[in-house]
Formats: structure tokens, C-alpha cells, sequence
């Protein structure tokens, strides 16, 4: 038997009217919850009808998906490669996966760098080890995961991520400039105390910066497969702000298109003013977000989806060429100069591409 449980809108508290989604992908990851989840082949996701978030309802309760997180439950072990070389494998992803997200978040905040950043739901712990190898600043954050954080804190040399779930009772004996928090809000079971622990461990006039998957201006299908029982969220730039609104934040700047390899997802960063607004400013039409969910949504990825579709792989392999591009006219003009030093080059480009192979 399931532990499901009927919740009331996770915004605006609305506990009785809502319009139920039919989201035709397989879950991929209702498996993995055991008995959270027994009997069921897949999530339920509704649309609240009083300020339209759409979100996970019914599903576990709280405590059960906090304690799921707690015993690492949700991911599986680490990846051999993370191990080798001090971790450089991994360290090389982390800058290529996170890296234009914390230039993004850096450069639309007005903060002095280096300075202070705290990260939600830290993982293996890239995000950090840039900051503080990388640009200096003193890092702080929070990873539920124990063999995750065991990654972080042993072999990235994290001391201060702490082996726990962001909430009202979280202390740093700091406050930082900056929260990071990357795929992270759509996992939150309580998002009322993820905003209290912020507000406790975020400067007055700090930021916060959130990339999280949305349904949303979507360039393909993966933007309704983020509607599955690993996620209990699914925000836009409104819903977003609505959350942010009744804890004293401000938007500063948001995109849908923030970055190249990974797609249908939102890129957000809200300054702490302590100054809350109406959050009904915010709210959603919840017809339009069902139509926007049932007929835009797909039409948008039939459209987009000979550009998207295996988008990350067509940049790789674009960026591959700009670079072997570059190597060819820079050695061509190198070999007028000098042509035993062009000559080497090239010897030393054509061994290592061959001993990949």
C-alpha cells in the first residue's frame, strides 16, 4: 500500500480545488521510492485553480520524502571516474556543466568578489570547489546525501558542507552574499522551511540564484518528463516569484534560455530586500497553464525538436570543430613563422586524438 497523501497547494495553500494533468510519459523513477510509491505506475501532478502552480498532489508526505533524501535513497552510488586523479574527471564536468551559471548569477548580482556562497543540495560538490578554487570565495552548503557528501567533504576537501536538508534550524555561524541552488527546488518536500533557512543564512541585500526544469517555453518533451515522482515542483519565472515574494525577495533578472546544453529549464536570481509583496500579483491563470501544458507544450516541441533534440551532444560536437578550427588557422600561421614549432604541434594533436581512440 502507498503512502500518498493529498496536500494543499505548496503557494497559496488552496486545499480543495485543483485540475488534474495527464502526463503520458513513463516514469522513470517511480521505482526507486519503494513503498512511497506502491501500487503506482506513475506521479499525479494537478494544477492549482487558484494561482495556477503546478505541482506533485497527492504524493508522500514531508517526512517520508526528507527521509528518502536523508538515507540516500535517491541517487546510486558514485561514478568510478569521480574517483581517479584526485577527482580532476569530475571537476572538469563540474566547470563545464556549472560554470556559465555561476557567471550568470555573478555578473547580474552587483557583488564583490570573492565573497560568500552557500549551496543547496551541494551534490559531489562542483559548484562549490569553483568557487573556492577557482574565484576565491569562502563556501558553505547543505547535501542530504551521505555518500554525496562524503565525495564533497573527502575528496574534494568540502569541510563546510554539512550531511543534512536545508531548513529553519540550519546554522553556519555566517551569513553569505550568494545562494546557489541548481536542480535543486523542484526536490524540496517542504519549500516553506528551505525560504526560512535562507532567509537565516542570506546577507540583507544578498542574492539568490535558481536554475530549476520548467514546462515553460519549452524547446522539447524533456520539459513534461521533469513531471515525474523524483520532482514535486514545476515553477516559471511567476510561480517562482510568488514563492520569493512572501519572504522578502525581489526578482533581478530571469531566463529560458540561459544555457546550451541543457534545456527546458529557468534561470532566476532574486535579491533579499526583507520587503514582502502581494504574491498574488504572481499568480496564474490555471486554464492557461493547462492549455499551455496540453497544446502549446507539445507543439513547441514538435517544432524545436529537429534543433533540440540531443541538443548537448550537437553543441559538443560544434565546440569540438571551433576548437580544431582554431588549431588549424592558428599552426597555418604559425608555420610561417615557425615551422619546426607549427610541425609539433600538429605531431602532438594528431598522437593524442589517435591514443583516445
Amino acid at each position: 500500500m502507498s503512502n500518498l497523501e493529498l496536500i494543499p497547494c505548496p503557494l497559496c495553500g488552496n486545499h480543495s480545488d485543483f485540475e488534474s494533468l495527464n502526463i503520458n510519459y513513463k516514469d522513470e523513477h517511480i521505482s526507486n521510492y519503494g513503498s512511497l510509491y506502491a501500487g503506482s505506475q506513475k506521479s499525479e501532478w494537478k494544477i492549482c485553480s487558484q494561482c495556477g502552480f503546478v505541482h506533485q498532489n497527492s504524493r508522500p508526505s514531508k517526512e517520508d520524502l526528507n527521509l528518502f533524501y536523508l538515507t540516500s535513497s535517491y541517487h546510486r552510488g558514485i561514478p568510478e571516474s569521480y574517483l581517479l586523479e584526485n577527482g580532476k574527471h569530475y571537476i572538469e564536468f563540474a566547470r563545464w556543466y556549472y560554470l556559465e551559471k555561476i557567471q550568470y548569477a555573478i555578473a547580474n548580482s552587483n557583488l564583490k568578489t570573492p565573497g560568500k556562497i552557500f549551496d543547496i543540495g551541494a551534490g559531489f560538490g562542483g559548484v562549490l570547489k569553483i568557487f573556492a578554487q577557482d574565484l576565491g570565495w569562502q563556501v558553505y552548503g547543505v547535501e542530504p546525501d551521505t555518500y554525496l557528501y562524503g565525495y564533497a567533504a573527502n575528496h574534494l576537501g568540502l569541510s563546510s558542507i554539512q550531511n543534512t536538508i536545508l531548513d529553519s534550524n540550519t546554522e553556519i555561524g555566517d551569513q553569505v552574499d550568494l545562494v546557489f541552488s541548481n536542480h535543486a527546488f523542484e526536490h524540496f518536500a517542504d519549500l516553506g522551511q528551505v525560504m526560512l533557512g535562507i532567509q537565516k543564512i542570506l546577507k540583507p541585500g544578498g542574492y539568490i540564484f535558481t536554475a530549476i526544469p520548467t514546462y515553460y517555453k519549452n524547446r522539447s518533451d524533456l520539459s513534461l518528463q521533469w513531471m515525474n515522482s523524483a520532482h514535486y515542483s514545476m515553477f516559471t519565472d511567476q510561480s517562482i516569484n510568488q514563492l520569493f515574494s512572501q519572504y522578502g525577495f525581489e526578482e533581478v533578472t530571469h531566463t529560458y534560455r540561459g544555457w546550451n546544453k541543457e534545456i527546458d529549464d529557468l534561470w532566476h536570481l532574486a535579491r533579499f530586500t526583507g520587503i514582502k509583496t502581494d504574491p498574488q500579483v504572481f499568480y496564474e491563470d490555471s486554464s492557461k497553464v493547462k492549455k499551455y501544458i496540453n497544446t502549446i507544450n507539445p507543439i513547441n516541441s514538435i517544432i524545436n525538436y529537429p534543433i533540440y533534440s540531443n541538443y548537448a551532444e550537437k553543441i559538443k560536437a560544434i565546440n569540438i570543430f571551433k576548437r580544431r578550427l582554431r588549431f588549424i588557422k592558428n599552426n597555418i600561421k604559425l608555420l610561417f613563422i615557425s615551422p619546426k614549432s607549427a610541425l609539433s604541434n600538429i605531431k602532438e594533436k594528431l598522437f593524442n586524438l589517435f591514443n583516445k581512440k
